[in-house]
């Protein structure tokens, strides 16, 4: 079996996204208020409006559009990575949200100093700090392991994916990218082979591959 065409690839991924995650949309980051409030917010990460793909269910948010226009490979692994990231949001809900943020999102119980209970409630704001966070850790793989994938796909059986995989954790997981959401670069590399070689028994995984390879 030769390798999907990208450009038609593409266009039934894009398809396929749209029929199950209602109201999909991708949009430009520029023009979006709330994605230049967060690059303000999320400062660690000096290349999140430039750099990065974000997906607030059930948008697409994308540095600039058009985007990707000739890099239809690029796009796919992309677009597949922000794909389960929407599929857990919905099956999720709002849980997802809670564990992406955990645990710095507890830190609002220091609010709770401000009420007049217990001044120790302002101990939760040491939850601000780049404490590891391995339910973003896993969301994020779940994502990654999908682009990877997704190259491998496209560049075949020849291609020698553990450069990507170094990459992807040194870049990802143990950079100040994801607030350095699980700097353990050994155990993580260690699951990412493991679940690339059963890449085709993982539910996402097959689905999109099979929307990528059919005709």
């Amino acid at each position: 079996m030769g390798f999907p065409n990208p450009e038609v690839a593409r266009e039934k991924l894009e398809k396929h996204i749209e029929k199950q995650i209602p109201g999909f949309r991708i949009e430009d980051k520029r023009k979006s208020p709330l994605m230049r409030l967060l690059s303000k917010l999320l400062f660690f990460n000096k290349t999140f409006a430039t750099g990065y793909v974000t997906t607030l269910y059930p948008k697409v948010y994308v540095p600039e559009l058009p985007w990707r226009e000739k890099d239809h490979v690029a796009a796919i692994a992309t677009l597949a990575h922000e794909y389960v990231h929407l599929k857990d949001r919905k099956r999720m809900w709002l849980f997802f949200n809670f564990l992406y943020l955990f645990p710095q999102n507890l830190a609002a119980f220091a609010l709770l100093g401000a009420f007049g209970n217990s001044p120790l409630w302002y101990l939760c704001l040491l939850l601000l700090l780049p404490i590891p966070s391995p339910t973003r850790a896993w969301l994020e793989f779940r994502g990654y392991r999908m682009t990877l994938a997704v190259w491998s796909l496209f560049l075949g059986p020849d291609w020698k994916y553990g450069k990507f995989i170094d990459s992807i954790v040194d870049k990802q997981f143990s950079s100040s990218a994801y607030y350095w959401m699980f700097p353990f670069d050994r155990f993580m590399v260690e699951k990412f082979y493991l679940y690339h070689s059963r890449r085709r028994n993982i539910p996402e995984i097959r689905e999109v591959l099979e929307v990528l390879e059919n005709d």
